[in-house]
């Protein structure tokens, strides 16, 4: 288990399947003399991880909107001896002025809806909206002003939000941009009991699942996007 050496406190959001895929799929690309933002870090494990099992030339950036998870991710970062650097604050605005190599998000991405019957979300909040898309379309539209020329952000959409909306803000705003990487999940049977409220949003086009033989099936898939 990537995470098991961390500490993860009960208001912070505890690190899913997508985010180890996250992190698994974001060591391919990224090199030890980038410097990284860990964005909506929560208690920091991805941006952690990169930083011991890339051995980092530099500090490694972390911000969130929750102070909790700030200082979960500082309690973090002095357990696993890496050099840091945390803000509060959401989205971008803690960075002001700043440009990185990397940027790696694994911010709430799913509709609200669905947060509130997930075992994701106990203690913390989502607020990423109906569609689950608010938070991962402010990424979009601002992280070309915080990447460096060939800098490259790393997200993952999560079919329990309007993909459409965030694949199409995606070629929209970069013209080199792939899918790195795709992983399908079985949907927690205390979420599949819900399926009346799900078929809804689905109608809606606010989220995709699969059914099949009575399984439910949702699916996360890594884009990594650059800056030209």
């Amino acid at each position: 288990d990537n995470f098991k050496n961390f500490k993860i406190d009960n208001k912070v959001f505890k690190p899913t399947g997508t985010s180890k895929l996250l992190l698994e799929t974001s060591l391919k690309y990224i090199k030890k003399n980038h410097t990284v933002l860990d964005l909506g870090c929560g208690s920091g494990v991805i941006g952690i991880s990169i930083a011991k099992k890339l051995n980092l030339n530099s500090k490694t950036y972390f911000s969130d909107i929750s102070r909790f998870a700030c200082s979960n991710t500082i309690k973090n970062c002095k357990k696993m001896n890496i050099d840091f650097d945390v803000r509060k604050g959401s989205v971008f605005e803690p960075w002001k002025n700043m440009k990185f190599d990397v940027i790696v998000s694994d911010v709430a991405a799913i509709a609200e809806k669905v947060s509130m019957i997930s075992p994701w979300y106990k203690n913390c909040i989502n607020g990423s909206g109906p569609d689950g898309t608010k938070h991962v379309l402010k990424i979009l539209n601002n992280a070309k002003f915080f990447l460096k020329k060939k800098g490259f952000l790393i997200i993952p959409v999560i079919s329990l939000s309007n993909e459409k909306k965030i694949i199409s803000k995606i070629k929209n705003k970069f013209k080199n941009y792939k899918k790195i990487q795709s992983q399908s999940w079985i949907l927690p049977t205390s979420m599949a009991n819900k399926i009346i409220m799900l078929e809804r949003l689905k109608k809606r086009g606010s989220i995709f699942f699969e059914k099949k033989l009575g399984i439910i099936t949702f699916k996360t898939d890594i884009y990594l996007m650059v800056n030209k």
